[in-house]
């Protein structure tokens, strides 16, 4: 099954580049403690190994955090969570505020359940900088909607 997001995201690339760079230091220092592994306590690379495994996962859920569609459904990925959603199961599309931003994209499912989305409306009166991962301008933001309401009734478009 092939996942595509119905929005451009250039924060991709700067989330993408945090993983690589993370990873490449991580390797280098693990390559130097095993060049020196008689002089490093066992409590050091312990330590070392936990904490480079919890950077790296949450840079790598950082940089998958998006909402993303197919012809069988909707997956919205968050940090700490993914929530795959039939098309079936979807009744709409609606904005809402959230606790912390005035307006996000929601799911409305058909048994009632909402789900929150990392998409959100930016409201900026002077804006110069371009759309910057799920904080998307009205215009985008009103396309999306759109883009999705296609999806839901039967396909990409």
């Amino acid at each position: 099954m092939f996942w595509t997001r119905p929005y451009e995201d250039p924060m991709r690339l700067f989330t993408g580049t945090l993983a690589v760079l993370g990873s490449s230091f991580f390797a280098f220092i693990a390559f130097q403690m095993a060049t020196r592994w008689q002089e490093v306590p066992l409590a050091a690379v312990s330590a070392f190994t936990g904490f480079a495994a919890v950077w790296l996962t949450f840079v790598w859920r950082l940089h998958r955090t998006a909402l993303v569609v197919s012809r069988s459904g909707v997956r919205v990925r968050w940090l700490w969570r993914t929530r795959t959603v039939a098309w079936g199961q979807v009744r709409g599309f609606y904005s809402a505020p959230d606790w912390l931003v005035p307006e996000r994209l929601w799911l409305q499912l058909c048994d009632g359940t909402k789900v929150r989305t990392p998409v959100r409306r930016r409201h900026a009166i002077v804006n110069r900088l371009r759309d910057g991962g799920t904080d998307l301008a009205s215009d985008r933001y009103e396309g999306l909607l759109a883009d999705l309401e296609r999806w839901k009734a039967g396909g990409p478009r």
